[in-house]
């Protein structure tokens, strides 16, 4: 019988030659001998399970190269603590942020603007649990990056005290470092840092904690280091390909950074996959 239907054996499960005329398989030995209505029904099983196995292949390769974001907002606040604090990072429209802080700070819109003008800064210092979610939803709609802090806590620490890994970092980084402001870091739990590219500078600085993303970098030699800080809350999914990451946001905006290795944008990868 011409075996043209059939890529496996219906009996032992190997794979047949193709386009041949068989009455038996060379593996088992079983004859072939099926009526047309059942060979047909074995074939169409074996197409049906090929597009199976291929569309899961395909679904475990995106898996593995795109991190969805899980709703984080809970996860920040541990909700045994009575009061929490705001500490302002960053944000992509500081007009629109502050339009919408006015609606829902009990203060004077002179002390909204002056807290978004200087960012990083604490914006909310000890607020009831029962206000800080309503909070930080605002924050969210402003498309602010933020850190919520539980409880008390110390509000001028040392580099070293937030940088576990600190004095293991190359000394121009931690010069880098040192350069910025002490608020940028606090109220997070830093995991790790990365030497990365963004956009034209060729002397980044990835930061990465268990509530932000950070994107440290400068235009040019002689001028100052400059910061992009992603809340987690803000992002839809993380992406990445051979050579970068690319952070997508909710509102579809996208940041891309890469890497000196490929080892170093794997470790980036499968350490915010383990955040989030």
């Amino acid at each position: 019988m011409t075996y043209s239907g059939f890529k496996y054996c219906p009996f032992c499960g190997e794979e047949l030659p193709q386009n041949h005329i068989m009455n038996f398989c060379p593996f088992c030995g079983k004859k072939t001998s099926l009526n047309d209505k059942v060979a047909l029904e074995v074939a169409q099983h074996e197409v049906i399970k090929e597009k199976i196995v291929a569309k899961s292949s395909d679904q475990e390769k995106k898996v593995k190269n795109e991190i969805y974001i899980r709703d984080t907002l809970l996860q920040q606040i541990d909700m045994h603590d009575e009061y929490y604090s705001i500490m302002l990072k960053y944000t992509t429209d500081r007009v629109n942020l502050i339009k919408i802080l006015e609606k829902v700070l009990v203060r004077s819109a002179f002390a909204v603007r002056l807290a978004v003008d200087n960012m990083p800064s604490l914006i909310i210092y000890k607020a009831k649990r029962r206000d800080i979610v309503n909070l930080h939803i605002a924050f969210v709609k402003g498309q602010a990056s933020v850190s919520i802090i539980p409880g008390d806590f110390d509000n001028n620490p040392s580099l070293k005290e937030l940088f576990p890994m600190f004095g293991n970092l190359k000394l121009q980084m931690r010069k880098d470092i040192e350069g910025l402001p002490i608020n940028l870091w606090i109220g997070d739990q830093i995991t790790k840092v990365f030497p990365i590219i963004y956009r034209e500078s060729k002397k980044g600085i990835l930061v990465i904690t268990n509530k932000n993303i950070y994107i440290i970098y400068k235009y040019a030699i002689m001028t100052e280091f400059r910061w992009l800080v992603i809340s987690y809350t803000l992002l839809l999914k993380v992406v990445k390909d051979s050579e970068s990451l690319e952070f997508i946001y909710k509102n579809n905006k996208v940041e891309r950074i890469e890497f000196n290795t490929k080892q170093e944008l794997f470790e980036a990868f499968e350490i915010i996959e383990h955040i989030v």
